[in-house]
């Protein structure tokens, strides 16, 4: 008995088949009308490296001509080994605001960025970034002892550049039935401070190392629930051939000890801003 046609199984047309691999052939086809990653060829071309940083931010960036700044000599051992000149683009807005579409930079300035890039959400919606190099946090300055359990109000309080959670620590000051009093720069902070204005203070911990190096303060990177944040390069969406290029050579100058080298330079106390296995830990 024979099986009728409505209940047959139907033949599957070859074009079917080759839906997905046209598909597949026309994406790729598409691909190669992009324009080519040439930033890496483009700085070659010139001889030069143009890295956008803040005016001002010790110990990353410090406009001194002797010890200029952790991260510039930083990015001067990478242009070295390159073979390229670097040329140092200040922006005070990167000191000023810690969202980097607010810095009002572009191509046309600068290839790579530095000088405090946070590796975050809002960041990473922006730039690529480098593996970090740099851990920080919200840092507790405070006398020799003390803790935020037994500090007094008001408190002095500098956010900085890196994009460290502000919402996140006002809630925990409240918490702690701590108010804050904001302060626009580190030595106002260091001097209110030593006028007894304050029992204590809290900014971003790398420049807290360096505005309170010589006090006699105690300085602690406060935990959780405050979240630690790793620091590192920013380069523009694409630029992939000249990511790898620096990431390779931030990698060989963390593996011969010429990154922990440079940070010494600076007093980074690498066991209280890094916890192990981050950078130059």
């Amino acid at each position: 008995m024979s099986t009728p046609a409505s209940n047959r199984p139907r033949k599957r047309h070859w074009l079917f088949d080759m839906i997905p691999l046209g598909l597949c052939f026309a994406l790729l086809f598409g691909v190669s009308f992009l324009p080519p990653d040439n930033a890496r060829y483009e700085v070659d071309r010139l001889g030069r490296l143009s890295v956008c940083m803040p005016s001002l931010y010790p110990p990353l960036v410090t406009g001194n001509s002797e010890t200029p700044g952790f991260e510039v000599e930083l990015m001067q051992e990478v242009t070295e080994r390159l073979g390229w000149r670097l040329n140092i683009v200040s922006n005070a807005s990167m000191g000023r605001d810690f969202n980097p579409r607010n810095w009002r930079i572009n191509r046309a300035q600068c290839q790579m960025l530095a000088g405090g890039i946070a590796i975050n959400s809002t960041t990473s919606s922006f730039l690529d970034t480098t593996a970090p190099h740099l851990l920080t946090g919200w840092a507790l300055i405070a006398p020799p002892g003390a803790t935020i359990d037994t500090i007094d109000s008001p408190v002095g309080f500098m956010a900085g550049l890196t994009g460290l959670d502000r919402i996140g620590l006002g809630q925990f000051l409240r918490q702690q039935d701590i108010t804050a009093t904001i302060v626009n720069d580190a030595s106002t902070l260091r001097s209110r401070m030593e006028a007894g204005d304050y029992d204590a203070a809290i900014t971003e911990a790398l420049l807290a190392s360096t505005t309170f190096s010589d006090a006699d303060v105690q300085i602690t990177v406060l935990g959780a629930p405050l979240e630690r944040i790793p620091l590192g390069m920013g380069f523009w969406k694409g630029d992939l051939t000249l990511k790898r290029a620096v990431e390779t050579t931030l990698a060989e100058i963390r593996a011969d000890g010429t990154l922990a080298a440079i940070a010494e330079r600076y007093d980074l106390d690498v066991d209280i801003l890094c916890p192990s296995g981050a950078g130059i830990c």
